[in-house]
């Protein structure tokens, strides 16, 4: 929560809401939302990443920065975009982290319904939908879409494992789904000629609903189905359910989680499988990455994971725009614009950071982890 001074600083901005903040250019405190709800995946993470990021900035400049997390009783994505393009304060948001929400989000802190008078600037640390690209001229991301990460996963699959017979079981919404659809695609390229006349192929491609899968029911299929590789487009409670029931029925197939997936690694149950990262700590080698692993592993005693990496970045060339003299929403939004457009790239944890003509992050690298040991377990 946070102290009685920053909510003051919220009633005393009041003023400048129809205008999104722009009547307050000359102000040296600003306020970063986090936009992502207390009950998702994730959350903690989120938080940690994004209040290393205001530490950092505070330390590094005459401005002062803060964060506004979500008021209790936020139930919904919008909800939560509601009360923080209502808090004139309220430069730019992080969040939200998933694309669903995101999707849901988007209009309000573009200020569909207001002609975009109250507007204000979000950037999703790990939203990767497809349908994100070009949404709003005020939302931006740092993650890599889903249809790059499952080209690059497919691909892998094929020629790392020498795949040839993969099964999909995918969570039953617009990630799974648009997961699904590109990785098979790619997988069963039918121009890909493999092994002479032998082409890759999909066995089965499934949907699941969280919280009433009989996931025996999956293992006794994919038993008899015998391919070489299952791809898990979903998330880490889930693919653990699966991968228990695998074991139960004594299923070796090698594993493939989505990238929301990560956090099979805090069970024994994810030890040998994969899963799709955008930030590795120990690939991370810039500047930037250097200071906030140190931070992290100081203050919270363990390995940062994606969520946490990628909201200190998108903190991070946020806060570096304001301090760079974008000091109205509106003006952070055409300064974040041309960040990779004419004006250099930021250095961020997880790679530069800068930005396509559509508001998709320019470069940023897809990896295939194995997890062989519980996070926290053995060196980093």
């Amino acid at each position: 929560m946070l102290p009685a001074s920053a909510l003051l600083l919220f009633v005393g901005c009041q003023r400048t809401a129809a205008k999104g903040g722009d009547a307050d250019a000359n102000r040296n405190s600003f306020v970063l939302g986090v936009g992502a709800l207390p009950s998702s995946p994730g959350y903690a993470s989120v938080l940690r990443g994004i209040e290393l990021a205001v530490e950092r900035l505070n330390e590094q400049s005459q401005i002062t920065f803060r964060l506004q997390t979500p008021a209790a009783g936020a139930l919904s994505a919008v909800q939560v975009a509601q009360q923080l393009r209502d808090t004139p304060a309220v430069i730019g948001v992080v969040g939200h982290p998933e694309s669903g929400n995101s999707l849901e989000a988007i209009p309000v802190y573009a200020d569909a319904e207001g002609a975009g008078s109250r507007a204000v600037v979000a950037i999703s640390p790990t939203a990767s939908s497809p349908r994100l690209s070009g949404i709003s001229p005020w939302f931006f991301r740092v993650a890599p879409s889903d249809d790059d990460a499952a080209r690059v996963t497919a691909r892998w699959a094929r020629d790392s494992l020498g795949a040839r017979r993969a099964a999909i079981i995918y969570r039953n919404d617009s990630y799974g789904r648009d997961w699904s659809a590109t990785f098979a695609e790619t997988f069963a390229d039918t121009t890909a000629v493999l092994a002479g006349t032998v082409r890759a192929v999909i066995v089965s491609r499934d949907p699941y609903l969280h919280g009433i899968t009989e996931w025996d029911a999956y293992a006794q299929m994919l038993a008899a189905l015998r391919p070489d590789v299952l791809l898990f487009p979903g998330d880490a409670e889930d693919a653990l359910a699966m991968r228990r029931a695998l074991k139960e029925r004594n299923v070796s197939i090698p594993f493939i989680g989505g990238d929301g997936t990560e956090q099979m690694n805090e069970s024994a149950d994810g030890i040998g499988a994969y899963f799709v990262a955008f930030f590795r700590s120990d690939r991370a080698s810039s500047v930037e990455a250097t200071h906030f692993l140190t931070q992290y592993r100081d203050k919270y005693r363990q390995e940062p994971d994606m969520f946490a990496a990628l909201s200190y970045d998108a903190a991070i060339v946020m806060g570096r725009t304001i301090i760079g003299g974008a000091r109205t929403r509106r003006a952070l939004r055409l300064a974040l614009e041309r960040i990779g457009n004419g004006a250099p790239s930021v250095d961020g944890v997880a790679g530069r950071i800068a930005f396509e003509k559509n508001h998709d992050i320019k470069g940023r690298s897809v990896v295939i982890a194995r997890i062989d040991r519980i996070a926290g377990e053995g060196a980093p």
